[in-house]
Order: structure tokens, then C-alpha cells, then sequence
């Protein structure tokens, strides 16, 4: 998914289909570290949109968070890797791997990697999208944790997403400022858990 920096131009509806981008800002599109849509409706506050769908973590303290959905994560490590041909893998089989992102990002993680407890940890570069995440993966300069659809949606012939037990999901939520209460808000809140994948 692209990254968006200016609004898009309307696009035609089919008969009785709804336009949820009506509100009073433009769509915009950001990825977060791990592959997700993140642009929270205030940030600096500035008021940058009605509505957002994000992934968890994110500071909950002034929106307000609707839990919609939650998928696996996955490691996804480069195709030479002594884990690759596993079926699933363990955090602990991960722990002496370096972990392309922040540490935060997977707890499971950070409490049992190797060079966190050693202080021998290479810094994390700025990334600015998943696909520069995987190509220092299919490099060989780490491994990265992502959602299983953000992992299938950017594969690539030289890495492998491989499910990892013990890790928590990926929790996604529709998020708005607390205060707003439009009619538009509400219509996509209620709307859009019918709309969320399923199992």
C-alpha cells in the first residue's frame, strides 16, 4: 500500500455504497513500524482526521479506541536462515536474532533477546517502510516481526514469514477523538466491524 501524502480524488460509488471519507479531512495513509496504518486523529495537536484505523500500540490516553480486530504476526527471516524451513518457531528460537525494529514493537522479544541482555545490540536504522525492513531481512541484517496479512501482502522470493508461538497478535482499532461525536463517526464505527476480515 503506498504511502499517501495528499488526498486522493474521489473515486464513482456503486449504487448505495457510502463515501466514509466525507468527514472534514482528507484520507491519509501512513506506515507505522510494523507494516500498519498508523495516523492517529490528533497528532501534535493538530486534528488530522475523523477517523483512524490503527494498529495497537499507541498511546490510549486521549482517543477513543474501539478494538475491531486481531491477526497472527509473524517473523519473517531471509530465506537462508536455519529457521526458515520451520513450520512455526518459538520467541526463544528468536532470541540470538537481531529484531529490525524497535524493540517495544514485540515484548515477547525484548524479554528474552540475547543482545538486549548483553548490551552487544546493533542499532536499528531509520526505516521508512516495510519493503526497506525486508530487504535488510532478505540481506541478512536481521529478522522482523509483522502482521501476517502486512507479511503475505509484501513477500518477496528471498525472505519467509514463519508463525512465531508465544507472541501476542496484531490488534487493530478504530480510533477517534474522544470529544467528537458526529453522526458520521458514530455510522462508521457501527459499520465497520461487519466490514473487518474473518477467520
Amino acid at each position: 500500500m503506498p504511502v499517501r501524502s495528499a488526498p486522493r480524488r474521489p473515486r464513482r460509488h456503486a449504487p448505495g455504497e457510502r463515501d466514509w471519507y466525507t468527514g472534514s479531512f482528507p484520507p491519509h495513509r501512513r506506515r507505522g513500524d510494523g507494516g500498519d496504518l498508523l495516523r492517529l486523529p490528533v497528532q501534535d495537536g493538530v486534528e488530522r482526521a475523523d477517523v483512524s484505523i490503527i494498529r495497537l500500540p499507541v498511546d490510549q490516553s486521549g482517543p477513543h479506541v474501539q478494538p475491531l480486530f486481531t491477526e497472527p504476526r509473524v517473523a519473517v527471516l531471509p530465506i537462508g536462515h536455519p529457521l526458515a524451513g520451520r513450520s512455526a518457531v518459538t520467541v526463544l528460537d528468536l532470541a540470538d536474532d537481531h529484531l529490525l525494529q524497535a524493540p517495544d514493537a514485540v515484548p515477547e522479544w525484548r524479554d528474552v533477546a540475547r543482545e538486549l541482555r548483553t548490551g552487544e545490540c546493533d542499532d536499528v536504522p531509520a526505516l521508512h517502510s516495510v519493503e526497506e525492513k525486508l530487504e535488510l531481512v532478505a540481506a541478512g541484517a536481521g529478522i522482523c516481526v509483522l502482521p501476517l496479512s502486512t507479511a503475505a501482502f509484501c513477500a518477496r522470493p528471498d525472505a519467509v514469514a514463519v508463525p512465531v508461538d508465544g507472541i501476542g497478535p496484531s490488534r487493530v482499532c478504530l480510533v477517534w477523538v474522544a470529544t467528537r461525536r458526529s453522526r458520521p463517526i458514530q455510522d462508521f464505527a457501527d459499520a465497520f466491524p461487519s466490514l473487518a476480515p474473518t477467520a
